[in-house]
């Protein structure tokens, strides 16, 4: 999710802020935008609520540093994670939630230099609002938004900012609905005999890196000829991963 393409609005670091674990000190706010693809793209809120595993409005109730992924040998080197506390008001899918979760949102790069992705701008204790989630990868204690739109906080005059992109078929959608409005139509949807109005959007699989699909080094052996069973583990299956 964090991975970029383009980055814009770079700004001057700031020289304050949060400590990481490793003792370097990280940005209090975000100085960059970085661009990513999106691996699914949601055109409606059918597809949205149909697609997410986790659904809930909550509060946000703290913000600390998270947990560290990738290295050196990464592109884009090591990013550093924020942890966002939710208090759950209400859940309307998987309803076995406990009454607190943290969600992830990115980041910091390994200068400590904060960025947010898209335009899922950096949360702050006290924002409201709907977050649909789905679990972190590599984390079973930890959530994230299903994708770049997965969040929409409440405004002060009780309408929505969206993380979608504004131009999106999603926000359009969404457009003038308040919170009120906007939670009872997912109640509606989630309603059994309107699930049939719902769409789910799935993943493509992720494409081999240059090193799986790379020949084989010759080693001046020999190749044996295969026999008939070829479930012999010489043959390299691709797998998609999260």
């Amino acid at each position: 999710m964090a991975a970029a393409s383009a980055v814009i609005g770079a700004g001057a670091w700031s020289v304050s802020g949060e400590g990481s674990a490793d003792g370097a000190r990280l940005d209090a706010q975000a100085e960059r935008i970085v661009h990513g693809r999106e691996t699914r793209v949601f055109k409606s809120l059918e597809q949205l609520i149909g697609t997410t595993p986790y659904i809930v409005k909550a509060t946000v109730t703290d913000v600390r540093p998270g947990r560290t992924v990738g290295g050196e040998e990464d592109d884009g080197g090591a990013t550093q994670a924020r942890d966002v506390t939710l208090s759950i008001e209400t859940k309307y899918k998987k309803t076995l939630l406990p009454a607190t979760l943290v969600v992830e949102e990115w980041g910091w790069d390994d200068t400590g230099a904060g960025y947010q992705v898209e335009n899922v701008a950096w949360s702050e204790v006290g924002d409201k609002g709907y977050y649909f989630l789905t679990r972190s990868q590599d984390a079973d204690d930890r959530y994230r938004l299903i994708n770049t739109q997965g969040r929409m906080l409440e405004t002060g005059d009780g309408f929505l900012e969206l993380s979608a992109d504004p131009d999106s078929e999603l926000a359009v959608a969404v457009d003038g609905m308040d919170s009120l409005e906007f939670g009872q139509r997912i109640k509606y949807l989630l309603l059994p005999e309107n699930s049939d109005q719902l769409e789910t959007v799935t993943e493509p699989p992720t494409a081999p890196s240059a090193s799986q699909t790379a020949p084989a080094p010759e080693d001046g052996g020999e190749e044996p000829y295969p026999g008939d069973n070829v479930d012999d583990g010489s043959e390299p299956s691709a797998s998609a991963t999260g």
